[in-house]
């Protein structure tokens, strides 16, 4: 029995040695296949519910001025006559005291886009004119774009009237014939 306890003694003493020096790590064990269940559990497990991540911050969208008048022009398609005259004046203004690219194509489709003046439409082409030879791809392309659709509506107005007098014409050929 006095051997027993001598290395129930040192088996304790090596343990105890072992331990100060010794890192434990946890055990993972291996992922299994889960059992399939025949018998529903008799009790259910609350699941931990944690709530969502708030969203990481996104990057900063970087707009392009081509954008940004593009957005603009959509803007002023949607105004009333008042608020036309109102951001023509407005705009009118600014270009008079900064001649930028920007500015130039906000005015020149706020003019497209009033059409009330004879001499509109070569305002409009005088205003996109520098565009049309500047070094920005983008705006020399929306510049372009909108140089070719005032080009039509100034066509689409022209054509109208003819066919407005031509329309006249024939009212009053008719009313002849009577």
């Amino acid at each position: 029995m006095k051997r027993i306890t001598v290395v129930l003694a040192g088996a304790i003493a090596l343990e105890l040695a072992g331990c100060g020096s010794r890192v434990r790590t946890p055990s993972i064990p291996p992922p299994t296949a889960p059992a399939a269940v025949t018998q529903a559990p008799a009790e259910v497990a609350e699941l931990e519910v944690t709530p969502p991540r708030p969203p990481l911050p996104r990057p900063a969208v970087v707009v392009s001025d081509s954008e940004m008048l593009l957005v603009y022009l959509d803007q002023v398609r949607k105004m009333s006559a008042g608020e036309l005259a109102k951001e023509s004046d407005q705009v009118r203004r600014q270009y008079a005291k900064t001649r930028t690219d920007v500015t130039r194509m906000r005015y020149a489709i706020l003019v497209s886009a009033s059409n009330s003046q004879p001499g509109d439409d070569v305002r409009t082409a005088e205003l996109l004119d520098p565009v049309l030879k500047g070094a920005d791809a983008g705006l020399r392309a929306l510049a372009y774009l909108l140089s070719v659709q005032f080009q039509e509506q100034r066509r689409a107005y022209a054509l109208q009237q003819k066919l407005d007098a031509l329309m006249s014409l024939d009212k009053t050929m008719i009313e002849r014939g009577r």
